[in-house]
């Protein structure tokens, strides 16, 4: 952690301990997470119009199509040349993703898909 996460959390803490985070207008009620506020308002109301329209953003497309892309290569057996086509294929999406801010998740997706499964606990262990 750096140190202006160490302060953000020491301040948080302080906060908590003093109560100044109770009673705040809409405790208790969920977040309406269908307006980020940090993406610019002329984004926000074009999503809001492909959303109602019934389409996706592309980089919910390309996120997708990379979860997807991921579960046909390890699905398959694959020739060389094949595998080589679907390698290139994710380094596209891959790229597209990054171009839209979203590395990290790409990033963490194909992560994700490189390590091998994790066996369930045993129940009852």
């Amino acid at each position: 952690m750096s140190i202006f996460d160490l302060l953000a959390e020491e301040r948080i803490r302080g906060a908590l301990a003093r109560g100044e985070l109770s009673g705040l207008p809409g405790e208790g009620r969920p977040l309406d997470l269908d307006e980020d506020p940090l993406i610019p308002a002329e984004v926000r109301m074009s999503n809001r119009i492909l959303r109602n329209a019934g389409c996706c953003p592309s980089a919910v497309l390309a996120l997708k199509a990379l979860v997807s892309s991921g579960a046909e290569a390890d699905a398959a057996h694959l020739t060389p040349a094949q595998r080589t086509q679907e390698n290139l294929r994710l380094l596209a999406l891959v790229q597209n993703l990054e171009a839209q801010g979203l590395g990290r998740v790409a990033a963490a997706l194909l992560a994700r898909r490189a390590s091998p499964p994790s066996a369930p606990d045993a129940p009852g262990v």
